[in-house]
């Protein structure tokens, strides 16, 4: 009696449940008991596709059949879609088998071999490719079509849940314990305090960790700030790479998410910054020459030893240079020269309280006004994505569209940063202000060289002029801070105009 292997396929887990399976095996158990064959062996894959023949229970099949060559006559199936659904894969396959003593039968075929049978094995497999075609094309085209309403196509962002809504239809919910420090992480990083590494800190402290447990990393972190999909929108090759709004409302509001692509837009070059602010030249760019007005620069060329020799200079200008060192001390010894009197302190503290207090009440306004024209532009930008799913703009007129409304986006969110910075004075803040005046000089030289730049504007918001020739420093306007410190009257008739009337100030100090 000739022998048999039988090999069973279903691609998805639900027909291993439910009949598939056993229907192939009766099936074909039936053909070899018509035709006196015996089953050796039966070999099945469960929820596996037909694309490939990379597949466990097919892999074991040939190696049994290749090591038991001469022993079995067959390898049948139910169908022949059942081996595979690539043409060139099942006459592989059926040429592999052929070389080691072994026919394909299923079970319309005939136990004797016939040149009929190859010709209808072949157009069989064929024919399931053809029909794989066509099922992946409809899948592809209802997953487009559920994407352009909205539904999620694809796996959950980290803190997000693949659910099914009232429909069926897959959409997303936010994670218990996770959504909500998502949500911390995106909009913190949106108040422009924080860089992409410096969340990285604030993720151990309110304890966001990865889907395995492990401490945040920078790469995870910048995909979240870039992902849509917290924002409520979705963009995917199912949506044709547009944005468009989701059944999911998502963590953040759309606001929040463009802010934060802004923001990375503009931080990107960060690390060339960094670069051309040089420790050794913290003036340098902070100063004009007094005789052209324009940036003075810093170098630091070879000298004739070969040794190097730091040197601040005007590069259009024929005036000498001047060593590092001895003007960062005339600085210094500029920054001592400007701090308050001591019984100064406590009347500007005072004034900056009264005044911001006043000043408090406008701005909230201000900023409620900001906001809701955010909230309208980012409304604006919905409906052009709309329009465009809807077919009444091309994409061209879409782009104009949304260009036009980032750019007010863009200067609705620099006034709102302006305001919200103001806003944020604290008294704590106040007190920083007055005790960096009264140690300029101190903070100033161990200072980072960031900390150094900023600090210098806010001593002289526009800078310094610098006479390389005599030098000497130039005429400047002072902060307002400083400008109320230099009143030398008795502070009780003093009046706070002084912190929003420019004057400036003749710095007389000797070279």
């Amino acid at each position: 009696m000739k022998r048999a292997v039988i090999y069973l396929r279903v691609s998805t887990t639900k027909q291993t449940e439910g009949a598939s399976l056993e229907t192939q095996q009766m099936t074909c158990q039936d053909w070899a008991s018509r035709n006196q064959v015996l089953v050796e062996k039966i070999y099945h894959d469960d929820g596996v596709s037909a694309k490939t023949l990379d597949r466990p229970a097919m892999k074991e099949m040939l190696s049994y059949l290749e090591s038991n060559k001469g022993k079995v006559s067959y390898v049948v199936t139910y169908q022949t879609d059942r081996l595979t659904r690539n043409a060139a894969d099942f006459f592989a396959l059926r040429a592999t088998l052929s070389q080691i003593g072994v026919e394909y039968k299923n079970i319309n075929s005939s136990l004797e071999e016939s040149i009929n049978d190859e010709l209808i094995q072949g157009i069989e497999a064929v024919l399931a490719q053809h029909d794989n075609k066509v099922k992946s094309v409809r899948v592809r085209d209802n997953m487009k079509r559920h994407a352009k309403e909205g539904y999620r196509m694809s796996k959950a962002p980290h803190g997000l849940k693949n659910v099914r809504d009232v429909l069926g239809k897959s959409t997303l919910a936010p994670m218990e314990g996770v959504g909500d420090k998502v949500t911390a992480i995106l909009e913190a990083y949106a108040t422009g305090a924080y860089t992409v590494a410096s969340l990285l800190t604030l993720c151990e402290e309110i304890g966001l960790q990865t889907a395995s447990g492990k401490p945040m990393k920078i790469q995870i972190i910048s995909k979240m700030l870039r992902n849509p999909t917290y924002a409520g929108l979705e963009q995917s090759a199912h949506t044709d790479g547009q944005l468009i709004p989701s059944r999911f409302k998502g963590v953040i509001t759309p606001t929040v998410f463009y802010r934060n692509q802004d923001l990375l837009r503009k931080n990107k070059n960060s690390a060339a910054k960094y670069k051309r602010n040089n420790p050794e030249f913290p003036l340098r760019r902070f100063l004009d020459c007094s005789n052209c007005h324009k940036p003075i620069t810093g170098s630091s060329p070879r000298s004739g030893s070969g040794k190097p020799s730091p040197r601040y200079h005007c590069s259009r200008c024929k005036v000498p240079s001047i060593n590092p060192q001895e003007l960062h001390e005339q600085f210094l010894h500029l920054l001592a020269s400007l701090a308050p009197d001591p019984g100064m302190e406590k009347f500007l503290k005072e004034v900056i309280v009264r005044v911001w207090r006043e000043e408090t009440q406008t701005l909230s306004t201000q900023q409620k006004r900001l906001h809701k024209a955010l909230e309208e532009l980012t409304e604006r930008k919905t409906k052009v994505i709309e329009m465009l799913v809807s077919g009444e703009i091309t994409p061209e007129e879409k782009r104009g569209l949304t260009t036009k409304i980032n750019e007010e986006s863009d200067a609705t969110e620099k006034q709102l940063a302006s305001v919200g910075s103001m806003s944020r004075l604290k008294t704590d803040t106040i007190d920083y202000a007055l005790q960096f005046m009264s140690n300029a000089p101190r903070i100033w030289s161990n200072a980072s060289i960031e900390h150094q730049i900023i600090y210098q504007r806010l001593v002289f918001p526009e800078g310094l002029e610098y006479d390389l020739a005599k030098n000497e420093f130039g005429t400047s306007k002072l902060s307002r801070l400083y400008r109320l410190a230099t009143i030398k009257k008795d502070p009780s008739f003093s009046d706070e105009s002084h912190l929003v009337t420019p004057r400036r100030v003749e710095l007389l100090l000797p070279g």
